[in-house]
C-alpha cells in the first residue's frame, strides 16, 4: 500500500521517508510493548511518579501516532504532538531524576552492547545516512 501511494503520487522515496518509517516503528513498538508488558509499563510510570492509568493513554497515543506516520497521514499535526510529548517527557524526566541523569552523563560516551546503546547508535547511523542522501 505504501509503495502504491508512492507510485501514484510519483513521489520518490527519500531519507525523510526513512526517518518517518523509523519513527513509526519506534512508537508502534512502544505502544505494543506496553500492551504485552504491563508490569514494565507500571514500573516505568511509578518511577516517573505518574499514575498507571496513564499507560492506557500512552498505548493509544503511541500506536495511533505510529499508524499515522506509517500511512503518511496528518504528518504535521502528528509531528507537533510527538514533539510536545517528547519535550514534556524529557522535562519531566529532569524534574524527577535530574541529578541522576546529569550524574550518569558519562554513559553517553561508552558503547555497551545493550538495547539502549545499540538503538542510539542505530539512530545516529540513520541520521548520518539521511544527511548523506539529502539533496
Amino acid at each position: 500500500m505504501i509503495l502504491e501511494n508512492i507510485k501514484e503520487n510519483k513521489k520518490s522515496f527519500g531519507s525523510f521517508d526513512l526517518l518517518r518509517f523509523l519513527m513509526a516503528a519506534i512508537f508502534l513498538s512502544a505502544g505494543i510493548f506496553r500492551i504485552f508488558n504491563p508490569e514494565a509499563a507500571r514500573i516505568e510510570l511509578r518511577d516517573l511518579h505518574l499514575p498507571y492509568l496513564l499507560s492506557y493513554f500512552l498505548i493509544i497515543f503511541e500506536i495511533g501516532a505510529g499508524l499515522f506516520l506509517l500511512f503518511d497521514k496528518y504528518l504535521k499535526v502528528v509531528y507537533r504532538f510527538l514533539a510536545v510529548f517528547l519535550s514534556l517527557a524529557l522535562i519531566w524526566g529532569l524534574v524527577v531524576n535530574g541529578r541522576g541523569i546529569i550524574g550518569g552523563a558519562g554513559e553517553l560516551f561508552i558503547f555497551r552492547t545493550n538495547p539502549i546503546d545499540f538503538f542510539m547508535h542505530l539512530v545516529f547511523l540513520v541520521i548520518l545516512i539521511s544527511l548523506i542522501m539529502k539533496k
